[in-house]
């Protein structure tokens, strides 16, 4: 299962020592636009503009680990998608965005499918965790069929955020 596989290279991350804090398994997801902080109009448009859109489900692998913006400067780790499903997810992700132009923050950075595997909070470990990233660069993590978009509101804590769904939009 491929959450059990991120999970397990997540453990790797963590044998490192690298200062990395871990996204929890039952947070880790496709991020298609973040949105930043909206209102609760804007939540409503939002919901109403993705219920519109005609998007259909998909199988994609999840395939290879690296980091944002870059490996030696690693502030985002992430699993990747497999390079033949790129175009299929690429495409989703701009009819989402394309429907949510407008609503929320601007981000002018070219979409790059991803799961956010955790965030580096230090230096700390950062060459041993760059080596772990480069010899897994096309670890296959497994394959999983993406049935639903979700509209996810997020509270930080101190504890780190708390997820809930403001909209959930299954795939035909």
């Amino acid at each position: 299962m491929v959450l059990d596989s991120m999970v397990r290279f997540q453990g790797e991350i963590s044998g490192l020592g690298a200062d990395v804090k871990l996204v929890e398994r039952e947070n880790l997801h496709f991020t298609v636009k973040f949105l930043g902080e909206i209102n609760e109009a804007q939540a409503s448009q939002a919901c109403s503009r993705l219920s519109k859109l005609p998007l259909k489900r998909m199988t994609v692998e999840v395939r290879g680990a690296g980091a944002f913006p870059s490996v030696p400067r690693a502030r985002v780790v992430w699993a990747g998608v497999a390079g033949e499903n790129v175009r299929l997810v690429s495409s989703f992700a701009s009819d989402v965005i394309s429907a949510l132009d407008g609503i929320g923050e601007r981000d002018d950075r070219p979409f790059q499918a991803h799961i956010t595997l955790g965030r580096v909070r230090s230096p700390r470990g950062l060459r041993e965790l760059g080596d772990l990233l480069v010899r897994n660069s096309d670890r296959v993590f497994g394959t999983a069929e993406l049935t639903e978009l979700k509209l996810k509101s997020s509270v930080l804590t101190p504890k780190g955020p708390v997820y809930s769904d403001v909209g959930v939009f299954p795939l035909q």
